[in-house]
């Protein structure tokens, strides 16, 4: 394959223009919050910090849409199998409770960092895009996905990442890697009732994991139903009948805790209206009231500035990628093309879904960053990879000069004149 060029498609120009907006808005957000509250008013550190970030990506994606997503797919196994040995360091750091000279800097009880000269490397979000084109890569030409022995192969490789990610822990990226692996299935060929079954006997585990699970980690889950005025009053007059859910301790200070980022979250999307109070105006860019307010909830300061409209603007991107992504991958017959575009735009759209959802407080509070909004340097570096992917594939419309694979095979091959079928588009 030829290394690509930088011009554009017309999906694109959608994706390029729908990250611009969202990159600069979420600089606009980190630069307030920053402004008025890091280091005693001492200036946008974050912001600028942010900005080179961005540079960074930029350059980097740019290298990727030169070489072109099928050379980066050669080495789709060697970047998984680095990722997966990147997790390992912080395995032995989380079980030997050791930084290892300083190479990793744990949060708040959590080892998913590793401490690089100028910054922190999260090996788990460079993962997420090893694992689309690896799987990707494995599935392109194989056919024994329709029965369900061929889908053992690709769960089992899965659960390695998968567990090494839990017990960090980073529950968000975990759940994260489930979609993307059962999408990208679906569009390999798998049969729907195969997944389904897997996703029952999936369910049936769960109350086995929820007996086994740590209290802060069902804390996260029963907070968000604890928003109920009504349950919580349940829990404090009856706590024997509700042990499953919360103590009658944790109900009565669940405002003040559990839920604390969640009732400020709400309350500072609700507080924008429909137009906000303005760029770095309001009681929330003005005082620090909302823990990571430039991070995992960046969406409720958009709204705290800029209002119901900012948050659809926000959304419409999101939308627009993943349209634009679609019409990538139903325009090439290409099998690994296809897939890497399905994997990619699973990967923005769950991780921006997951994001709002727990901002409103429709899902547990995960840590799920919002791509290229939030602050961070592993995650918008690695989002921006996953588009530059997704932008490579748009700019080639490869050819296919064998017999074409078995999911694509049956819908194609029946509309074509007789006589074409051997070379299609």
């Amino acid at each position: 394959m030829k290394p690509g060029s930088l011009s554009l498609t017309p999906a694109g120009w959608t994706i390029a223009v729908s990250v611009g907006i969202l990159t600069l808005v979420g600089v606009g957000s980190i630069y307030v919050t920053d402004t008025h509250y890091v280091a005693g008013h001492d200036g946008p550190a974050n912001a600028v910090r942010q900005l080179v970030r961005v540079f960074v990506s930029l350059i980097l994606a740019t290298c990727v849409i030169r070489l072109g997503y099928q050379n980066v797919g050669r080495f789709a196994y060697v970047l998984f199998v680095i990722a997966i040995i990147a997790l390992v360091p912080l395995l032995f750091a989380k079980l030997f409770h050791t930084s290892f000279g300083g190479l990793t800097a744990p949060r708040n009880g959590a080892y998913r960092w590793i401490k690089l000269p100028g910054f922190l490397f999260q090996p788990s979000e460079f993962l997420k895009v090893a694992f689309v084109l690896s799987l990707a890569w494995y599935l392109r030409y194989r056919k024994n996905y329709v029965r369900f022995s061929g889908l053992l192969v690709p769960f089992a490789v899965s659960i390695v990442p998968l567990v090494l990610i839990l017990l960090e822990p980073d529950l968000g990226t975990a759940l994260l890697l489930l979609p993307l692996l059962f999408v990208m299935l679906f569009a390999a060929g798998a049969r729907v009732w195969h997944l389904a079954l897997i996703a029952v006997v999936g369910l049936g585990a769960a109350p086995f994991a929820w007996e086994h699970a740590h209290e802060y980690q069902r804390l996260r889950v029963t907070s968000v139903l604890l928003q109920s005025d009504s349950l919580r009053r349940a829990v404090v007059q009856d706590p024997e009948t509700y042990t499953s859910v919360a103590t009658k301790r944790q109900a009565l200070e669940w405002a003040g805790s559990s839920g604390y980022q969640l009732v400020h979250s709400k309350n500072a999307l609700g507080s924008g209206g429909i137009i906000g109070n303005g760029w770095g105006h309001g009681i929330y860019a003005a005082n620090n009231l909302l823990p990571d307010r430039h991070n995992d909830f960046v969406l409720a300061m958009i709204g705290h500035q800029w209002g119901l409209i900012g948050c659809l603007i926000v959304l419409a991107c999101y939308l627009a990628i993943a349209l634009a992504g679609v019409r990538i991958a139903s325009g090439t017959l290409e099998p690994f093309a296809r897939l890497v575009a399905v994997g990619v735009v699973t990967l923005i759209s769950t991780q921006a879904v997951i994001n709002v959802g727990m901002s409103v407080g429709l899902l547990p509070i995960t840590g799920m960053t919002l791509p290229f909004v939030s602050y961070g340097g592993s995650s918008l570096l690695c989002n921006f990879l996953a588009v530059a992917l997704l932008v490579s594939v748009s700019q080639h419309r490869p050819f296919l000069l064998t017999q074409s694979p078995f999911v694509f095979q049956r819908e194609h091959t029946e509309s074509l004149p007789s006589g074409r079928e051997g070379a299609v588009e």
